[in-house]
């Protein structure tokens, strides 16, 4: 199926934030959930973590890093980090935007789950 991905902040050199239903943005669980660590830093372009409104409000929000960004560190969990795909990651970058929201939508195709990844 086709899912629109980001309706929310492409801030250049920054991050893209995705997810969120415009609202209260709960986790799939319901409610926020605490956080986990900090172990992953955000010391390069495409990592990936938790977006919140504070300490132990994760929700459904995540981002993807467009460089290093160590200011996140010790504010938002990271969980992960793009394997490969760079070229996309950057495609979405450039993106023109108006206010930092993109002028048109990002969507994925045909997207499915990648298993045995490890």
């Amino acid at each position: 199926g086709v899912q629109t991905v980001c309706s929310s902040d492409l801030s250049s050199g920054i991050n893209a934030e995705y997810g969120g239903s415009g609202g209260n943005s709960d986790s799939a669980a319901g409610g926020k959930f605490p956080d986990e660590n900090f172990a992953i830093k955000h010391d390069r372009a495409g990592i990936i973590g938790m977006a919140n409104d504070g300490p132990h409000t994760n929700g459904s929000q995540f981002y993807i890093t467009f460089g290093p960004a160590p200011w996140m560190d010790q504010t938002y969990v990271a969980f992960g980090c793009l394997i490969e795909g760079q070229h996309i990651l950057r495609d979405v970058e450039n993106i023109e935007t108006v206010n930092e929201r993109p002028k048109r939508p990002l969507t994925i195709h045909d997207c499915g789950l990648l298993k045995d990844a490890l």
